[in-house]
C-alpha cells in the first residue's frame, strides 16, 4: 500500500471578533507515483480538498456593580464598585467611547468629598460632589480579564438608591454590554434629638 501525503492548509486568520465564520481546509495530495482516479468535484488534477466552516460568536463584554455595604446612614459614605469583564478569549476590549456611570437623578447619591476613584485599567474620573464616574476612551482590558473601578460615594437623604448601568452603555472594540447592571443601597435617617431639662420649684 502506498501512503498518501496529507497536508493541511495553513490558516492565517484575522481577529475572531471580526469574522462571522472560520473556515478550515484540508488538502490531500497523492505522491507522484500514485494516480488518483477520484472523480469527485472537490478533486482537481488528482488533488482533493475539503472545507469546514464554523460560525464565530462575538464574546460581548459584561458589567456588574455593587456597594460595599447594603446600607449607610444619611451623610455616610460607601464604596461603589463596577466590574467590567472582557469575555473575549483572544482580543483586548478597547473602549471606543467614554464609559459613564450616571447616578440616579431621583436620589441624592453623589461622589464623596474625596472620591478616591481608582481602576485596574485606565484612569477613572469622579469629581467631588459630582454624579458620575467615567473611564476614558481607548482604555484597554486584556483578553479574558476584568477591570475593576471603585469610587467613594455618599447620600444625604434617607431612602433607597437604585443605581443602574443600562445595556449598551459600554461600547468597545469587541461589542457592547447586552445586559444592565444594578446595585441598590438603603440610606437610613439620622436621628436629630434635642434634650431639654427643666427644674421644678422646691
Amino acid at each position: 500500500m502506498v501512503a498518501l501525503a496529507l497536508a493541511f492548509a495553513a490558516l492565517t486568520l484575522p481577529a475572531a471578533f471580526a469574522q462571522t465564520a472560520v473556515t478550515n481546509t484540508a488538502v490531500i495530495t497523492p505522491p507522484a507515483s500514485v494516480s488518483n482516479t477520484n472523480t469527485a468535484t472537490t478533486c482537481i488534477s488528482g488533488v482533493c480538498s475539503a472545507s469546514d466552516a464554523d460560525p464565530v460568536s462575538i464574546s460581548a463584554p459584561s458589567i456588574s456593580k455593587s456597594f460595599s455595604s447594603a446600607s449607610i446612614s444619611a451623610g455616610g459614605t460607601v464604596t461603589l464598585t463596577i466590574v467590567i469583564t472582557n469575555n473575549h478569549k483572544l482580543s483586548s476590549a478597547t473602549l471606543t467611547s467614554v464609559f459613564t456611570d450616571s447616578y440616579p437623578t431621583n436620589a441624592t447619591l453623589t461622589n464623596a468629598a474625596t472620591p478616591g476613584a481608582s481602576a485596574t485599567c485606565g484612569v477613572p474620573s469622579a469629581n467631588a460632589g459630582g454624579s458620575t464616574v467615567t473611564l476614558p476612551v481607548n482604555t484597554v482590558i486584556p483578553p479574558n480579564s476584568i477591570c475593576t473601578v471603585t469610587v467613594l460615594v455618599t447620600s444625604s437623604s434617607a431612602g433607597t438608591v437604585t443605581n443602574t448601568i443600562a445595556a449598551g452603555s459600554l461600547t468597545t472594540s469587541v461589542g457592547t454590554n447586552t445586559l444592565a447592571a444594578t446595585a441598590t443601597l438603603a440610606v437610613t435617617p439620622v436621628a436629630d434629638l434635642t434634650l431639654t431639662k427643666v427644674a421644678s420649684a422646691a
